[in-house]
Parts: structure tokens; C-alpha cells; sequence
């Protein structure tokens, strides 16, 4: 039976690794925005929904005859490869509803027959030898381990994004013969008969597994949206929460006695208090210690959640059944994270909801395991615990969100992010309007008539951009990628056209509302709405004088809008004697070496500019460089960049992000 085995550990492994060699061909046709992961998620936790019901259906209604019907899924699917996406995939439709079409087309059917794997090959292996097969469902997630570490560590160092899906189809089609071998060899024989005083499972039963299962899926998806806002939107940061969630899989099923209560209860408890001071710190924390402290959290509330889960598992008998019900949990919390919360939440909170479910479950069935042991028993002191830690947690949690909420803010949040603008009064009497992008200032107004055309933030005159756009000279064409409040359109003059290109279309209406540099600019003003990258690549050649980089969401690193390809772009769209403005200003990453590297790679002339400006909100640190073809271009401003580090070339295909973080 060992071509059973090695089935399920392959299968769950290309099951895992197709899901960041998707969700990373596709990112930057969506601007790179974190919720291009979360509704990835989505879509591969319904599918394997879907996967564990076929794989039950079978299962139940036709026994061993029911390997021609897996057999035939296999065949179709094979049909459909290679799974590389395609662009066109409606397009147009609203950035949710594409991404899952994109998905589905490319990936969908090898996916679905991936999902019939671990339970097809328990049952049968259970049908062959009426062993507990449990032990199995830990070598499939071991597989899945695996298979998300060749991602990082194999495909993405040495493949392009092409080439990633073409060696995943090849690898699905030698899995294929495997598990249609393994399969028919396994053909015959029926589930194991319950013993005669078995209980079958109860919905009460059920309704537990589905709770245990939606609050793991969503504590892995906020925390690996929480990383991606404040450090990147890319996959060394999708699968290492990924990898901790599938490492609590395997050791609770690999045995139950490792997800002891007595060392993951207390350890649990303390890494959630942690991650609710880590919130309280925000982006200002070190990307070490966000990575520590939301992995520690993720890993051990997830070992409390699955440790229950497993010691809920039924008798062998409703194996496929027990899997179903676990999936659409698991469903349930992606369709939480990435629907849901968006439309009743103002504010990315589903970190808050999952760390609350995460203990709440877990101290109902601590105080239930010990009623059961022990029924005449005094739980008062364990009640007391438990209901302390949730108060602890939940007044900690509830104070972040009212942090982040006070002061009237209005908000607004999509499928590219959440945004608030907050008014600030004054001393004086007057104000300042602020615009948050997740918990990252992007600049701010003057609400009286005295000031309001005045640069401010990051933009400041003395700033790299300010700089190159108080030069006095003819009309200029001035590209801006990344909107923000429109502070730009302070430096626009008479004759000029500035031309903004935005991927938020709630950025453009706040700008326009709410602010008003894009109304008060004597020149021509124009906002086109899309990924500038993209949006760019569509237009013919433009001439501009200045083509300013400054798209960032949160302190999150744009990858893609920094690649060789993309400067490539740029510089095509740039004027003989224009200059390119780059926004480094990062409190985890040195973009600065990337920068150089590409100014290097192209022949560029390159300058710094760090500036420091005082406001009424505290203080605006920024960081600039400006690239221009001739060195007379950027005479007299900002000083060649620090060599003492060596750069760091980003592509389409290769952006390491580790090598840059400070």
C-alpha cells in the first residue's frame, strides 16, 4: 500500500504549491493589494470544500466501485493544463469577481481533484485494512509542508512566473498516473463497519468541528493580512503563516498527546495578550518582531484550536464525513475574512474576531473535557481563568479599535484597503484634514484658505520631489503614480498638466471631497483610475517632465511597481531631460538599494534627498531618489547615494524581500 502514502504526500504537496504560484502571477494585475491573497484563500478553501463533498459523495454511495469516477475527474482535468492565467479573464468586472474567475479557469479542475485526495486515500486505505487512518491525514499535511517550501525556496529563486506554472502542470500530470495507479490498486474493499455501541456524530458534533476548523482559517488569513499591510504584500509572507498553520495539522494528527492542554492553553493564552500589545505598537514594531509575534500567535492559537479538533474526530467510519463538515469551516472563515468583514467592518478587525473565537472555543471545550472527567467537580477557579483571559483580551482588542477609530473619522474600506480621514483642530482655531491608508499617514490639508495650497507631509518643498517641482521653467508634463490626497497638485502651475494614475477609485473621491489640491491647481488636472503600472503600459509614450513613484498602501513595499521591467516603462515614458522620483521612505525596508541597482542596470544618474518636516501631527520623515539619464539634469540637488551596501535587483520574475529589510 505504499503507492497510497506517497498519493497523498504528493498530492497535498503540488495542493499547496499551487496556491503562491497563483496568487503571485496574478498579484500585480490586481496593484499588488493584500487582498489579492485573502481572496486567493477564498477561493482554494471553497474548492477543497468542494473536493472533501465529492470525495464524501463517492465515498458514501459507490465504496471501492467509485475509483472510475475519481479516475475520470483525473482525466479531465489533465485537459486543462497548463494552469498559467490569463490576463483577459473578464475584464472589467469588479476586482473580486475576476480574481476568483481567473482562478478558476487556470487552476479550478487539478485543484478540485487535488481536494479528493486526503480523504479518498484514508477511506481507502481504511477499506483496505480497517486501520485508523488519521496517522495518514499527518503525512498529507507533512506533504503540504513541502510542498509550500519549494516555493520559496525552489521556485521562486531560480523559475520565472511562467515557468513556475508549466512545471507545476508537468508535476500534476506524473502525480496523476501515481494516483490512478494507487487508486485502482486499491479498488476493492468497503469502509470498516462501526463497532455496535458507536454513536454516530451529532450535529452538536458537527457544528464543533466547524467552529474549530473557521476560527484556524481565520486566525492564518488576518494574520498573514495584518504582516501584509505593514511589510509586503508577497509570498515569503503567505507561506510562513501557511507553513505554521499546516505544522499544528501534523503534529495534532500525528498525535493527539502533542497538543497537550496543560503546555498550549497557558503559551496560547500568553502569545494572544502579546499580540495584542504588538497591535497597540503597529508598524512602529521591527518586522522581526511582527513576524515573531504574530507567527507565535497564529502557531500556538491554531495548536489549541486543532489539538481540540482532533480529539473531536469520530470513528473511522465517518472519516470523509468528519473532513466535509472540517473543510467548510475552514470555508466559512475565508469567506469571514474576505467577504464578509469587509462589508461590517470599517476597519481590519477580523484579527480581533479570530483571536476572541480562538479562545472562546477552546476554553468551552477545556471546561467541558474537564466536566467530563471529572463531573462532580468544583470548575469554578477553571471558569474564572478562562473568563478573565477572554475579558483581558477583549478589552485589549476593544481599545485598539477604538485607537483607531476615535475622533470621528470617516471611513471607507475596499477591496484595495481601508482609508480614514480624520480632522485635526488646532490651537489656533483652524485644522488639519488627515488621510490614513490602513495606519500610514498619506498626507494631510490646511482646512483654512491661508495655507490650503500648501505642500505638506512628505511633499514638503525642501523634500526630493519638492525640489525637482519648484524649479521654476516652461509648462511641464508631470506623471504621478499613486494619488493620495493629491498633494502634488500644489506644485502644478499654469500650462501644466499633472496626471495622476490611482488604483483605489475610494482615493480618488476622498481626494476630491474631502481635499482640495486636485480643485485648486491652475493647470490641467487628470486622474485615471487603475494600476499605474498597467495603466502606463497601455498608453503610448507620454513625455513626462517628471514621472513621480509614490504608491505605497500602508508601509507595505510595492513590489511589483519597483521591478527591472517597471523602470524599464518608466523610463519610456519619460521625456529626454525628465527626471523619475522614487518614494523610499520605509520604516523595515532599505528601497534604496533596489533603486540603485536599477539606476545602475540602466545608466542612470541617481541622487538622494532626505527631508524632515514639522506639522501639527508630529513629525514627516522622507526619503527620496531621483533618477535622471544626464547628470546636468539633477544638478544642485540631493547627493549620490551612500554605497555601503551592496543593491538588491528586483524583477518580475525574482524580488527578494528579505535581503532588504533592515
Amino acid at each position: 500500500m505504499l503507492a497510497l502514502p506517497l498519493a497523498a504526500a504528493l498530492g497535498a504537496a503540488l495542493l499547496f504549491l499551487v496556491q503562491p504560484v497563483a496568487a503571485r502571477f496574478v498579484l500585480p494585475w490586481f496593484g499588488g493589494a493584500p487582498a489579492v491573497w485573502t481572496t486567493s484563500m477564498l477561493f482554494f478553501q471553497a474548492l477543497l470544500l468542494l473536493g472533501y463533498a465529492a470525495a464524501h459523495a463517492i465515498e458514501t454511495r459507490f465504496g471501492g466501485r467509485g475509483v472510475r469516477v475519481h479516475l475520470a475527474l483525473v482525466g479531465v482535468a489533465l485537459l486543462t493544463l497548463p494552469i498559467t492565467p490569463s490576463a483577459e479573464t473578464l475584464a472589467g468586472a469588479p476586482p473580486t469577481l475576476r480574481l476568483l474567475a481567473v482562478l478558476g479557469l487556470s487552476v479550478g479542475l487539478p485543484y478540485l481533484v487535488l481536494a479528493t485526495v486526503a480523504p479518498t486515500v484514508q477511506a481507502r486505505a481504511a477499506a483496505a485494512d480497517h486501520h485508523l487512518p488519521y496517522r495518514l491525514y499527518a503525512w498529507s499535511n507533512a506533504g503540504s509542508i513541502v510542498g509550500l517550501l519549494l516555493h520559496p525556496l525552489v521556485f521562486e529563486p531560480a523559475l520565472g512566473a511562467i515557468d513556475q506554472t508549466r512545471l507545476w502542470s508537468a508535476a500534476f500530470a506524473g502525480f496523476a498516473v501515481l494516483y490512478a495507479l494507487a487508486l485502482w490498486r486499491a479498488r476493492r474493499g468497503e469502509a470498516p463497519a462501526p463497532p455496535p455501541a458507536h454513536r454516530p456524530p451529532s450535529a452538536g458534533d458537527r457544528l464543533v468541528w466547524i467552529g474549530l476548523s473557521a476560527a484556524g482559517s481565520l486566525l492564518l488569513l488576518a494574520v498573514t493580512e495584518a504582516l501584509s499591510l505593514d511589510l509586503s504584500v508577497t509570498p515569503v509572507l503567505w507561506v510562513l503563516p501557511l507553513l505554521l498553520y499546516l505544522l499544528t495539522y501534523v503534529i495534532c494528527f500525528g498525535d493527539p498527546r502533542w497538543a497537550d492542554r496543560r503546555v498550549f492553553g497557558p503559551l496560547g493564552g500568553l502569545a494572544m495578550v502579546g499580540l495584542v500589545v504588538l497591535l497597540h505598537r503597529g508598524y512602529a514594531a521591527h518586522w522581526l518582531t511582527q513576524v515573531g509575534g504574530y507567527g507565535a500567535a497564529l502557531f500556538l492559537g491554531c495548536m489549541m484550536v486543532h489539538g481540540e479538533l482532533v480529539r473531536a474526530r469520530p470513528h473511522p467510519a465517518h472519516l470523509t464525513g468528519y473532513y466535509l463538515w472540517s473543510s467548510f469551516g475552514g470555508a466559512l472563515g475565508g469567506l469571514f475574512a474576505a467577504v464578509v468583514a469587509p462589508l461590517i467592518f470599517p476597519l481590519h478587525l477580523e484579527l480581533h474576531v479570530a483571536v476572541l473565537l480562538c479562545w472562546a472555543l477552546y476554553a468551552v471545550a477545556w471546561l467541558r473535557e474537564r466536566r467530563r472527567h471529572a463531573p462532580f467537580a468544583s470548575l469554578s477557579g477553571a471558569r474564572a481563568l478562562a473568563v478573565t483571559l477572554g475579558v483581558v483580551l477583549a478589552v485589549g482588542l476593544g481599545a485598539d479599535a477604538w485607537r483607531r477609530i476615535r475622533g470621528g473619522a470617516e471611513l471607507y474600506r475596499s477591496f484595495f484597503g481601508v482609508l480614514q480621514v480624520k480632522r485635526y483642530p488646532l490651537p489656533s482655531g483652524r485644522a488639519v484634514v488627515n488621510l490614513l491608508d490602513g495606519r500610514i499617514s498619506h498626507g494631510f490639508q490646511y482646512a483654512d484658505d491661508d495655507r490650503r495650497r500648501e505642500p505638506t507631509a512628505y511633499f514638503v518643498r525642501h523634500s526630493g520631489v519638492g525640489k525637482v517641482l519648484s524649479r521654476p521653467g516652461p509648462p511641464r508634463h508631470v506623471g504621478v503614480v499613486g494619488l493620495g490626497v493629491g498633494t502634488l497638485a500644489a506644485y502644478c502651475r499654469p500650462g501644466d498638466t499633472f496626471r495622476f494614475y490611482e488604483i483605489n477609485p475610494d482615493v480618488e473621491r476622498v481626494a476630491r471631497t474631502r481635499f482640495t489640491f486636485l480643485g485648486d491647481a491652475p493647470g490641467e488636472v487628470e486622474v485615471v483610475i487603475g494600476d499605474g503600472r498597467l495603466s502606463l503600459a497601455a498608453e503610448a509614450p507620454r513625455a513626462y517632465d517628471v514621472l513621480v513613484l509614490d504608491a505605497f498602501s500602508g508601509d507595505a513595499i510595492p513590489t511589483h511597481l519597483l521591478t527591472h521591467e517597471a523602470v524599464s516603462l518608466y523610463l519610456g515614458h519619460l521625456a529626454p531631460g525628465g527626471v523619475l522620483a522614487v518614494n523610499v521612505s520605509n520604516l523595515h525596508a532599505d528601497l534604496a538599494r533596489v533603486v540603485r541597482a536599477h539606476a545602475a542596470s540602466f545608466g542612470l544618474t541617481v541622487r538622494r534627498v532626505r527631508a524632515k518636516a514639522k506639522s501639527p501631527l508630529g513629525a514627516y520623515f522622507s526619503d527620496w531618489m531621483l533618477l535622471a539619464r544626464e547628470a546636468a539634469t539633477l544638478e544642485g540637488i540631493g547627493e549620490p547615494p551612500e554605497a555601503d551596501t551592496p543593491v538588491v535587483a528586483w524583477t518580475d520574475d525574482h524580488a527578494p524581500l528579505l535581503a532588504i529589510l533592515r
